[in-house]
């Protein structure tokens, strides 16, 4: 009987800390991804401004506009960052694409990236006008 009592008991709480040891999911979503809050404001700067991951890592990026102006989040390395500063001289588009997102002010936006290779050399930029001259730029460092 003290047996039944017990399991009447302990198996709620049981299942009720099985459920909730997930709920903060250490950064994780519910396909396993770590989740990165990035925030973005009108003094140019991403933060944070490096950004630590692995090779293969899925990231979900959650990037956040906290300022007045709209704010783009695009990951590639230089070459990447030049063809991005080229579209928008040329065609003033957002980019939102699998590299990234453009925020209007006071919103937030999430994308997926998954880093495939070790080493450094990735950034993630603005290219509004100016903004990517002055400095916002994030770094990322790609571990094995």
């Amino acid at each position: 009987m003290v047996r039944t009592r017990l399991t009447f008991f302990a198996l709620p709480l049981v299942l009720l800390m099985a459920a909730c040891s997930g709920a903060d999911g250490a950064g994780e979503d519910d396909t396993g991804a770590r989740t990165i809050a990035v925030s973005m404001t009108d003094e140019l700067r991403f933060d944070p401004d490096e950004i630590l991951v692995t090779a293969g890592e899925t990231v979900r990026f959650e990037i956040t506009n906290g300022g007045q102006a709209v704010h783009e989040f695009l990951i590639g390395d230089e070459s990447a960052q030049d063809e991005f500063a080229e579209e928008m001289a040329a065609n003033g588009m957002d980019h939102d694409s699998d590299a990234g997102v453009s925020v209007e002010p006071g919103q937030t936006e999430t994308f997926e990236y998954t880093f495939e290779e070790a080493g450094t050399g990735l950034l993630a930029g603005c290219h509004e006008p100016g903004h990517y001259d002055a400095g916002m730029i994030a770094t990322f460092t790609v571990t094995e």
